[in-house]
């Protein structure tokens, strides 16, 4: 009888084993913790310099602003009440922002996903991670994902409370590029203010063509959703 339920317990184990993970569920994002975050991102090429990038991230419901410490340029993307989403590409610098509506963006080709906006993750990253481990970033409770699709292995850190990744590592056949949370605070408890200055220079994406002479917008054209540059 003991060998019975010994063998019975190593079955059970067993097929716990073989169970696949957990795949990773972003939950619905209508009311997200409002939250401001500062990450690190790491660019490796075999053979080439490490590249490193800081920047910050904040988020509420409604509106999501990063700002890429740099070369202190930034982002803001805003949903209105009908779901409708508008795009601004901040300079800060120049105190300078190009204002994109929803038809803007729509017209050249870059209709935005709120949920990739709000969590740094859209659907095709998470296709195929599953959960392999449990741990704690910051203080705070996660959950660690992997897969490995054609060569390319992604890693996820997810924190749960949060809605949000603590890290993203990709690996495409020796570039790797992990971004990792390095801070992480309430909203209403940010270091960093994100409201801008009111005295900023707005102009809308589809005047950029009126103002091509103007020398600041021959220094972004690259840069911009939508732009072009002229050759020679």
């Amino acid at each position: 009888m003991l060998k019975i339920m010994l063998w019975g317990a190593v079955l059970l184990l067993s097929a716990c084993a073989q169970q696949p993970g957990k795949p990773l569920q972003i939950q619905a994002l209508e009311q997200p913790p409002a939250l401001a975050a500062e990450f690190e991102t790491i660019v490796e090429t075999d053979g080439a310099d490490q590249q490193r990038y800081q920047w910050r991230f904040w988020r509420t419901s409604k509106r999501v602003e990063t700002h890429n410490l740099q070369d202190n340029s930034g982002e803001i993307w805003t949903k209105s009440a009908d779901g409708k989403i508008t795009y601004e590409r901040v300079f800060h610098q120049q105190q300078q922002v190009i204002e994109y509506t929803p038809g803007d963006l729509n017209a050249i080709g870059a209709v935005p996903d709120w949920s990739a906006i709000a969590t740094l993750l859209n659907q095709s990253m998470i296709a195929g991670l599953v959960e392999d481990s449990r741990e704690q970033v910051l203080g705070r409770p996660a959950s660690h994902y992997q897969s490995n699709n054609a060569g390319i292995a992604l890693e996820v850190t997810w924190l749960d409370r949060e809605q949000l990744p603590a890290l993203i590592k990709r690996n495409d056949h020796g570039h790797t590029i992990a971004t990792r949370v390095v801070g992480i605070y309430p909203l209403a408890e940010s270091p960093w203010p994100y409201q801008r200055s009111t005295n900023y220079r707005y102009t809308d994406f589809a005047d950029i063509g009126d103002k091509e002479s103007d020398p600041f917008i021959q220094s972004i054209q690259h840069k911009i959703k939508g732009g072009h540059s002229h050759s020679d």
